[in-house]
């Protein structure tokens, strides 16, 4: 089957689709503390009602990862993956609506997860309920990947389905807000922490002890110039930033240890082992002042960087899909954040992050998302879908 923009775009229903966004923004799935219950049973159902089979997975009671799969015939699984987590709303003064009453206006729903990411997941929903409603059969399986977590690292969502092979898919698309820009390519992340040892001493007599935080701070001056003077066509080059700092016991007392919390961003072509090489060569060039500082350094939270050629057929077909449905070229980009994408991608699978909605107001209180641009990430959605598992461009 043949299917052009035009065709999808006729049998769109817009109404249905914002009704469904709101119905998704208005139950409150915030994370932490991971409350994705309702909103999942809501999501689950949905998939059932698209006559997809639907999978119900938890790591945890009541934090859900729904697997629904349109199965067709041979050929190539496409996995669909969201997250129907969202992160607190905050302080409700801070918002000029209320964050969970889906509030419309000037053509823009308003609320937490309207775009971040509860607008692309209402439009994969409706990409499926179009390719129904023309008739299309998929040549391999539709499979969405609707899951929690993702705001928290994403380790009993996506993460734990890739490393149970609950999912396996052969290429996919990461619904996130990038405003239908095509991302190919996305940092990776390796955080970390540097530990120093001292000698506690009493404060009036620092020469009887070894001051750790004096130490780490020598380390930290080194950081920044641990990084290698690289750079990634769309993700741009690595960074560096210290996030937290703790150390000593007392005003008084000769600090005994010191910990400091580093997030490092990767690009594609970068390794866990590269990272510690270059803390390890920071702490020898703070030795130069201090060669008896006490140091160990160690990553405590890793994801690969990854890209996709930009001649693949997963960027091509997401992209020209974009294009035909607003009439405008596709922007091709790289994404500096993490996301669920790295699992997938761990996982063997091609992945490229797509979606309607704007990460700039994603986790503010103007969070909101055009519904122009949702209707136009639904049947760009649909026609990439077909395209995927059909044969086409």
């Amino acid at each position: 089957m043949s299917l052009t923009a035009s065709d999808l775009s006729a049998q769109l229903d817009r109404a249905g689709l914002v009704d469904r966004l709101a119905g998704l923004v208005r139950v409150e799935s915030e994370n932490p503390p991971g409350n994705e219950a309702k909103v999942g049973a809501i999501v689950a159902d949905a998939c059932e009602e698209l006559g997809l089979k639907v999978e119900v997975h938890e790591t945890v009671e009541g934090r859900p990862n729904i697997v629904a799969r349109w199965e067709g015939g041979p050929g190539p699984t496409l996995g669909y993956c969201s997250h129907i987590d969202v992160v607190p709303a905050g302080d409700p003064s801070l918002w000029s609506v209320d964050p969970y009453a889906a509030h419309v206006e000037d053509n823009r729903m308003y609320g937490r997860g309207s775009s971040d990411a509860k607008g692309p997941i209402a439009a994969a929903l409706e990409a499926v309920s179009l390719l129904r409603s023309v008739g299309f059969e998929p040549a391999g399986t539709l499979e969405l990947e609707l899951v929690s977590d993702e705001e928290s690292g994403g380790f009993k969502g996506a993460g734990y389905l890739a490393e149970a092979g609950l999912i396996n898919p052969d290429i996919a698309i990461v619904g996130e807000p990038t405003l239908l820009r095509v991302v190919r390519a996305q940092r990776g992340i390796a955080w970390s922490r540097i530990t120093t040892r001292g000698v506690a001493a009493h404060g009036s007599a620092p020469e009887r002890g070894i001051n750790a935080i004096e130490h780490m701070a020598a380390i930290v001056r080194e950081l920044k110039d641990s990084l290698p003077d690289v750079s990634h066509p769309v993700v741009g080059g690595p960074t560096i930033s210290v996030g937290t700092i703790h150390g000593g016991a007392k005003l008084n007392i000769i600090p005994a240890s010191c910990v400091i919390e580093v997030d490092r961003r990767t690009i594609p072509g970068e390794t866990d082992d590269d990272v510690m090489a270059q803390f390890e060569a920071a702490i020898e060039r703070a030795r130069i002042a201090y060669p008896d500082i006490d140091a160990v350094a160690e990553i405590v939270d890793s994801g690969a960087p990854f890209e996709v050629d930009l001649d693949s057929r997963l960027v091509q077909t997401m992209a020209t899909a974009a294009q035909e449905v607003t009439g405008k070229e596709t922007a091709i980009i790289g994404f500096r954040g993490a996301s669920d994408a790295r699992f997938l991608a761990e996982a063997g699978a091609d992945v490229i992050v797509f979606g309607p909605g704007d990460i700039a107001v994603a986790h503010t209180a103007k969070e909101f998302i055009d519904l122009d641009v949702l209707a136009d990430g639904a049947v760009s959605y649909a026609l990439a879908f077909a395209r995927l598992l059909g044969g086409q461009g």
